[in-house]
């Protein structure tokens, strides 16, 4: 996309000073983002990808109660708010959106040490701790369906059917190994009537903490907050520790074990509960560690139904490639289950 382009957009939130300068930032895999910088100031404008995100104005509605009861409680930390705007067409119809750039801060794709993992356990439970008297009546579901365990399991019961010999033959192991460990969804299923629905991030993974410039560990805000929804808290945990405890990248298939870090996990756990200890519910403190087994499950069941039915919603370098994530997952959750 044209630098003038980006400047016309722009223009409806604020006026376009004569240093202006617009980069297409390409780390993201959803959103279409850009660094914008007028006259010395910085900001990020994105426009949002509705094939994902289909009800725009839940989305930005959330954002916006939950930016606004962090400032009203002195939430410590940076908030993520969009800036407002003088076209509300630009929304609606354009999908455009700008928020202030955090200055000093920097990303990682994947956790360095068991202290990194802490920090940010113990960064989001803070978060969540300031968000406990939200009435989770004020959150829409922005992903509907996203946290039904129940339905991913009928979908790869229907990928089962329908798949290629061939595809069936390659991932006899791992189905074998999925219906092995069923009893850790009906688990999950049993406790979700136990415990309360909170409001969750329902993404974060590391590289959605942005660290302070020059530290691994000092954490400036939690950002994407497009996912935000009400669900069991445990899931964030068991997401957590399905990405900051593997030690291996996530397609690679090799079973000679060393996939799992229990300093890693033990360091969640610590984090998490630092400020969530007296709000949680016994039940929620109890099954953290089932947490852990039905997300990386889940995502085991997402990869293996991914590749069974072709390939048609993970993006893939080879045919191979999400029966190899698939043997990821299931790799991490034998160690996992062994501690």
């Amino acid at each position: 996309m044209q630098t003038e382009q980006i400047q016309k957009i722009f223009a409806a939130f604020c006026p376009v000073e004569n240093d202006f300068e617009s980069k297409h930032l390409t780390s993201g895999h959803i959103n279409q983002t850009f660094l914008v910088n007028n006259d010395g100031k910085r900001y990020i404008l994105q426009r949002i990808n509705t094939d994902i995100f289909k009800n725009l104005n839940d989305i930005m509605g959330n954002i916006e109660t939950i930016a606004d009861h962090l400032e009203e409680k002195e939430y410590p930390h940076q908030i993520l708010k969009p800036l407002k705007f003088r076209d509300e067409k630009l929304l609606a119809e354009e999908r455009w959106r700008l928020f202030d750039f955090f200055e000093d801060t920097q990303t990682f794709e994947k956790v360095e040490n068991a202290e990194q993992a802490y920090e940010a356990a113990k960064f989001l439970s803070e978060f969540y701790s300031y968000l406990a008297d939200l009435n989770t009546a004020e959150i829409k579901d922005s992903i509907p369906g996203f946290l039904d365990f129940e339905n991913r399991d009928k979908a790869f019961a229907e990928s089962l059917k329908n798949a290629k010999e061939e595809r069936l033959k390659n991932c006899e192991k791992q189905i074998d190994q999925i219906e092995k460990n069923k009893a850790i969804l009906d688990q999950w299923s049993a406790l979700l009537s136990q415990i309360p629905n909170r409001i969750i991030h329902a993404d974060p993974k590391i590289s959605n903490f942005l660290f302070k410039e020059k530290s691994t560990n000092d954490i400036a805000a939690l950002i994407d907050w497009d996912t935000f929804m009400t669900g069991p808290i445990l899931y964030d945990f068991g997401d957590m520790v399905r990405s900051y405890t593997n030690l291996k990248a996530e397609d690679d298939p090799d079973e000679n074990g060393a996939n799992f870090s229990e300093e890693n996990y033990l360091a969640l756990k610590n984090g998490f509960l630092f400020h969530l200890e007296d709000q949680l519910t016994s039940d929620e403190k109890e099954n953290l560690d089932l947490a852990g087994k039905a997300v990386i499950y889940v995502q085991a069941i997402r990869f293996l139904t991914d590749y069974l039915n072709g390939d048609t919603y993970y993006s893939v370098k080879h045919p191979e490639h999400n029966l190899d994530r698939t043997k990821n997952q299931l790799n991490l959750l034998e160690e996992l289950s062994a501690i």
